[in-house]
């Protein structure tokens, strides 16, 4: 074969090769990304991407294998027909259960695959229910598709959810329809390796969980098992090989149900506890004997999830549940890969001298490293061991932190987040996260009640932005009312995600970017007032902004930024200078002028009132002939609404 042609095969392979990762991404986009919640649209939306496949040859092989990569049916219960004559169809509860006519309506692209000769090409089956959708007729509107006529040998993933709703019959489905549900999965999908469930209210309606007899059946070979259910599945089994990769077990756990093989615990790299008490998370755990503590020798991933206590609600019942913004910062970012963020160790404050008694009896002063260790009589000998653990996540456990991060060895640790905690948080010692590579600290309502802990967390705040550290991902969620502000002197250079859902005072903000190199994306919860008038005073004034063409861009590594302020035009607010609400209010010009100083900016996201007032000020910006040259990029900034 000439050197020609051995060229143009080797550029016809790579421009292969980069249309299917052109085509793929289009797909994960358009598509899968979403699927567990877009059901309903999935057959539209292949029908909007198949002329792709009429393009050429090369098109069609590229695009066939993304096309059938999932076989999807959603089964939605229709509302019951009573059979009596002049009958019409009603959603209310008929108790003559001999007149109801169960009817079913479904939305799938299982017949077109069977039709193609596409199911080689599937590696996924997606069950979405809703209603009263029994195992029995789950299994006969597969069976009508023709899905039983053949063996799915590339389906190596199921994911089966369902939302029951109202109860319309008899809420126990039988053991015997389970049994057939499960023989009818077992039959079509030899060759699983993974298997999610998901269902809130299925307690009412099985006297068992749905899948035990598929799991009992494939634990052999399944690599990942993620359930969420109110019932107890039976993974007790022992007669299988030691495969499992990550577990997510979002279900009640009882002192005398049954316990999981201590097998899982040499091959486990991802672990995800839920719904769980303090002092029984473990328990569903075989436990080894006395002398040696059960070991994660893989376990890379623990997510702990607690119950939240029984008088939280009655707690926080009548206060307002902070905004979140983190949510809206991560999936912003196209390299996060990972909703596990932050780190936390801890150590004794000797300028926050108030800790609940069971926190002082812990805290070890005599610790040479600054750390917050704990002696070890203290452990509690029923808490494995994580000796590869790199990210933890803890949230809504109901007592001090201190007494859970004491199990591990949190200085090996590069993500730690930890959700809606209450008590202990001021204990968090900022000196000890220099090692993190991400920190994600979210106080609960009840954790901040009074000014006093307010002016508590406005000194932890500091604390934490003056040490030195690389670390690269930050996220705070606290509910405060008063203007939270930042230090002058910021140790985390290296930052490249940060998110605030407290209020921050947006006259610290210039000072925060100009010290942040490597920025790139910022979300804030903005205080309706704002210190940048005094802190730059004389620098900006309405109507004068001159000097933007003059001073120096505070960033040129921000690519976006989110900001909300939370101010309706209705609200009344008054400004200390007496303008009308109508014009953009001191905070929302102050917005303007800092995108005025990110030259690199490329989105911008807040509500929407804002949003209009913020596109006045550019427009008022640009119009100034000595301004525009210096600040060309603002026009081209997206300006999106933030919902919340």
């Amino acid at each position: 074969m000439g050197s020609s042609k051995k060229k143009l095969l080797k550029k016809a392979r790579h421009e292969r090769r980069q249309l299917e990762c052109v085509f793929k991404l289009i797909f994960d986009y358009v598509i899968h990304a979403d699927l567990a919640n877009t059901h309903g649209l999935f057959a539209d939306r292949l029908r909007e991407l198949q002329p792709l496949t009429a393009v050429c040859h090369t098109w069609r092989q590229a695009t066939l294998p993304l096309f059938y990569q999932s076989a999807v049916c959603s089964i939605k219960e229709l509302p019951w027909m009573d059979n009596k004559p002049g009958s019409t169809p009603h959603k209310e509860l008929i108790r003559d259960a001999k007149h109801r006519v169960p009817s079913y309506t479904q939305r799938s692209n299982i017949g077109l695959i069977i039709g193609g000769n596409n199911e080689h090409y599937v590696r996924k089956l997606s069950i979405e229910l809703r209603g009263d959708v029994t195992p029995d007729a789950s299994v006969s509107v597969l069976s009508e598709m023709g899905f039983d006529s053949t063996k799915w040998q590339g389906i190596e993933k199921l994911r089966i959810s369902h939302s029951h709703g109202s109860i319309l019959r008899n809420p126990t489905y039988s053991s015997e329809s389970i049994s057939r549900l499960n023989l009818f999965l077992l039959h079509a999908l030899p060759n699983l390796t993974s298997v999610k469930y998901s269902s809130a209210d299925d307690r009412r309606y099985y006297s068992e969980f749905p899948l035990d007899g598929l799991l009992a059946s494939t634990l052999s070979r399944l690599k990942e098992v993620k359930l969420v259910s109110g019932l107890i599945p039976d993974m007790g089994s022992s007669a299988f090989l030691p495969g499992l990769v990550a577990l997510t077990l979002r279900c009640p756990i009882l002192s005398d149900g049954a316990h999981l093989p201590m097998v899982f615990a040499e091959t486990l790299e991802s672990l995800h506890m839920g719904f769980s008490a303090a002092d029984t998370i473990w328990s569903r755990f075989y436990k080894p004997s006395k002398k040696r503590k059960l070991t994660f020798k893989r376990l890379k991933t623990l997510v702990l999830e607690y119950m939240e206590p029984a008088d939280a609600k009655l707690k926080t019942s009548s206060e307002p549940k902070p905004i979140s913004l983190y949510d809206d910062c991560y999936y912003a970012s196209s390299e996060s890969s990972s909703v596990y963020s932050g780190t936390t160790l801890i150590h004794a404050d000797s300028e926050l001298p108030m800790f609940d008694d069971d926190e002082e009896t812990l805290l070890d002063p005599d610790s040479p490293t600054r750390l917050m260790f704990y002696k070890q009589q203290e452990i509690s000998r029923d808490w494995p061991m994580f000796p590869k653990l790199k990210k933890l996540s803890v949230s809504k456990y109901p007592d001090a932190i201190a007494q859970i991060l004491q199990h591990f060895t949190v200085e090996r640790i590069s993500h730690i987040s930890i959700r809606d905690v209450s008590r202990g948080w001021y204990n968090v010692n900022a000196t000890s996260v220099v090692g993190l590579s991400s920190l994600h600290m979210h106080i609960s309502p009840h954790g901040i009640v009074s000014k006093r802990d307010e002016y508590r967390y406005q000194a932890w705040i500091n604390r934490l932005f003056s040490v030195t550290s690389d670390m690269t991902s930050l996220q705070l969620n606290a509910p405060t009312s008063i203007p939270i502000s930042l230090p002058d002197v910021i140790g985390l250079t290296r930052l490249t995600l940060l998110s605030f859902s407290f209020r921050i005072d947006l006259g610290t903000i210039p000072n925060l970017l100009s010290r942040l190199p490597f920025l790139q994306q910022l979300a804030i919860h903005v205080h309706p007032w704002s210190s940048w008038s005094n802190r730059s005073y004389g620098l900006f004034e309405h109507g004068d902004y001159e000097m933007l063409a003059h001073i120096p861009a505070l960033s040129r590594s921000l690519q976006s930024l989110i900001a909300y302020v939370g101010l309706e035009p209705s609200a009344s607010y008054e400004q200390s200078d007496g303008e009308s609400r109508d014009e953009p209010m001191v905070v929302e010009r102050e917005l303007s002028w800092l995108l005025a100083r990110v030259p690199s900016l490329k989105l911008f996201k807040t509500e929407e009132w804002t949003s209009h007032a913020i596109r006045e000020c550019i427009d008022d910006l640009m119009s100034y002939e000595s301004i525009a040259p210096h600040v060309k990029h603002l026009p081209g900034i997206e300006i999106s609404v933030w919902k919340y």
